[in-house]
């Protein structure tokens, strides 16, 4: 068995309008943040007989690391974990981020994808949102990732927020892909309450047209798929063969380890239960307890069934999935799936057949028009398609209740 690895860096230099992830502005503790990181991967990884086959490197800003950080987190994994033959690497880089030396310097280390949040190519939207880069630094991004990198990119986009117009958004995605990414992730915004685009749409400040968004974001799927993408999730489209093999993990349900101030793992037993944990979001508290080097090594209070350390309890969330809701989050994160799921990856999971009342609330919607059932002998599958999954919320409200 393989296993992914998800390392996160809560950096920023200054945080977008409508961003809810956690990230700090504070640069000054990312050294001893990385030292930290470190010995969390090794005490995470030590005695693990499995290879890593995929690695995410998310944010906040993961670009603001230097390549002798990256080598450094690098070699810790290397350290205590082999890699698949055929190992993602992905980080995630801020365009403005991005030069000729940068490129040549991600060169040196295992990273073979790079994930650019581009998000607009439009310079009032960019302004509105508290992004750093304006359109001329996403050019130079999206050259650079063509003609430098030369290998796997991914960009990111946001349909719909405030400032854009259907056609300064049909625009910028048209000229994005004349760089010819292999893969993009389009978003309909998502306004949350908490973030600064959020209140001031709650105060009445801004208006906000939810419907625009989603009109946008459909005739901009309209358009890649005419380019050659393919949907195979919710809000990813690649070219054939560029589908996320990391963000496939989450949503097919496998085991993933988390590293960094707020990252989440969630590891799975044989049977379908599973244990979750959620590292702590003070950055001080995180980096005073892996720089410990009394705790790191403690092995013994190890509960090997549900992988918990006692001595964590102090900077994680911790969080026992039970064969139910392991279910439930099956259907939730397999259906976001184009491809959707299958009834022996089902049993090989849960080791028994899926509920006859669910079958009954697919063959509903297959009725309906909203859910294709295919069967080969006795494999069978369950998709909701590109029209059912715009109600897979609904389909996932039949389903538990």
């Amino acid at each position: 068995m393989s296993v992914s690895l998800y390392i996160h860096i809560p950096f920023c230099v200054s945080k977008c309008a409508y961003c809810d992830f956690f990230s700090k502005t504070d640069l000054s503790s990312i050294d001893l943040y990385v030292d930290s990181l470190v010995n969390e991967i090794k005490f995470r990884l030590k005695n693990s007989d499995q290879k890593i086959k995929t690695i995410y490197i998310g944010g906040g800003t993961p670009s603001l690391l230097t390549i002798q950080q990256l080598l450094k987190i690098q070699n810790a994994i290397e350290s205590v974990c082999n890699f698949e033959s055929d190992l993602e690497f992905t980080i995630e880089v801020n365009p403005d981020d991005i030069d000729e030396d940068y490129i040549d310097k991600l060169k040196k280390s295992k990273i073979n994808r790079i994930s650019c949040g581009i998000q607009s190519m439009s310079n009032k939207v960019l302004e509105f949102s508290n992004r750093r880069s304006r359109k001329e630094q996403n050019l130079t991004a999206l050259s650079l990732l063509q003609n430098t990198w030369n290998k796997n990119f991914s960009i990111d986009l946001i349909c719909g927020l405030p400032e854009e117009t259907e056609q300064s958004f049909l625009q910028g995605l048209r000229k994005i892909l004349s760089f010819n990414p292999n893969h993009i992730s389009m978003y309909s915004l998502t306004v949350e309450d908490e973030t600064p685009l959020g209140n001031l749409i709650n105060k009445g400040k801004i208006e906000y047209d939810y419907d625009f968004s989603d009109a946008l974001w459909l005739k901009s799927k309209e358009i890649l798929e005419n380019a050659g993408y393919f949907q195979y999730e919710v809000s990813n489209f690649a070219k054939p063969g560029f589908e996320s093999k990391h963000n496939l993990t989450y949503w097919n349900h496998q085991t993933y380890v988390g590293v960094g101030s707020g990252a989440t793992g969630t590891i799975y037993f044989d049977g379908g239960e599973g244990f979750r944990y959620t590292n702590t979001t003070d950055i001080f508290k995180y980096i005073k307890f892996w720089n410990n080097q009394k705790t790191i090594y403690n092995f013994n209070d190890f509960d090997k069934r549900n992988s918990n350390l006692k001595f964590l309890k102090d900077i994680q969330d911790e969080e026992f999935i039970d064969l139910e809701t392991s279910k439930i989050e099956y259907f939730m994160m397999g259906l976001r799936k184009i491809s959707g799921i299958n009834s022996c990856e089902y049993f090989d999971i849960f080791g028994s057949n899926i509920s006859p009342l669910i079958i009954e609330t697919f063959e509903k919607w297959q009725k309906k028009g909203l859910c294709k059932i295919s069967k080969l002998n006795e494999n069978v599958n369950y998709t909701l398609g590109k029209t059912g999954i715009i109600y897979l919320n609904k389909f996932l409200t039949e389903i538990i209740n």
